[in-house]
């Protein structure tokens, strides 16, 4: 009878850890492909920011762009579009939880395999 209680013990522990961890979140460009998405960013047309270093979130703006998240267009800049600021916000949030950054091993460039994405 204690073995029963002490299996259901650790069966209600394990479960509780692993609703514990982070859901998945789907990201909103290039596929869903968090190693492209963490070391390119967006891909056209929503190429308005670059990864600069994923680990600590830092970007930087891609010119003719606005030097912030803002989708409205000055004299001086041009707005983003809706889905590089959505991305922008998921890069800092995502990337960041990588514990060092990998590098691309394969003959062909990252966007291409297994088809351009």
């Amino acid at each position: 009878m204690k073995r029963w209680i002490w299996i259901l013990v650790a069966a209600v522990g394990l479960q509780t850890t692993a609703t514990a961890s982070t859901p998945h979140q789907t990201l909103v460009c290039r596929m869903d492909d968090p190693f492209l998405f963490c070391s390119k960013g967006c891909d056209l047309p929503d190429y308005n920011w670059k990864p600069v270093d994923p680990i600590s979130g830092s970007w930087a703006p891609v010119s003719p762009y606005c030097p912030y998240p803002t989708p409205v267009t000055t004299n001086h800049c041009v707005g983003w579009t809706p889905t590089a600021i959505a991305a922008l916000a998921q890069y800092k949030t995502i990337c960041r939880g990588a514990l060092k950054e990998g590098n691309w091993k394969g003959t062909k460039p990252p966007e291409l395999v297994p088809f351009k994405h």
